[in-house]
């Protein structure tokens, strides 16, 4: 596997909308944090959520990945790695072709999968260190610059 480059991640960051496969209901959730942060910086967001009840095209929420609309073409996932592969297929089958995999939500099957069908793949990265970092994750960020071990 090649190692993920600052090229791939700056083009995930540079798009406009993103989904959120895995966004939890829960306001303290770390994908409630992620949300927090990226509204924050303007992205707009659409959830993902299989426990909706609804989906909710006015304020953003579906149940599932074909549910969204088609110019959605950044997916930040979020799931538990157990759901991890089943949404990258349904992104990849719904012409998604940016898919941020985060720590803790990554399987090898999802990323060879994803990678087989030549997405830009970010996985094994933080978010948050990327998206104009604040707090603990700009410490991070700091460490990783100062020790060398951030993508090149």
């Amino acid at each position: 596997m090649q190692p993920i480059t600052q090229q791939q991640i700056n083009r995930f960051v540079a798009g406009e909308t993103i989904a959120i496969a895995g966004a939890s209901r829960n306001e303290k959730s770390f994908s409630a944090e992620v949300a927090k942060h990226l509204k924050e910086l303007n992205y707009k967001l659409w959830f993902v959520n299989p426990n909706y009840e609804t989906d909710e095209q006015e304020n953003a929420k579906v149940q599932s990945i074909e549910k969204l609309p088609e110019n959605v073409k950044h997916l930040l996932v979020l799931t538990p790695a157990t759901e991890t592969e089943a949404i990258v297929k349904q992104a990849i089958e719904k012409g998604m072709d940016n898919i941020w995999i985060q720590q803790k939500s990554e399987t090898t099957a999802a990323i060879e999968l994803a990678l087989a069908h030549k997405v830009n793949l970010i996985h094994h990265q933080c978010v948050f260190m990327f998206t104009k970092p604040t707090g603990i994750h700009k410490f991070h960020y700091t460490i990783k610059r100062v020790f060398g071990s951030l993508p090149k």
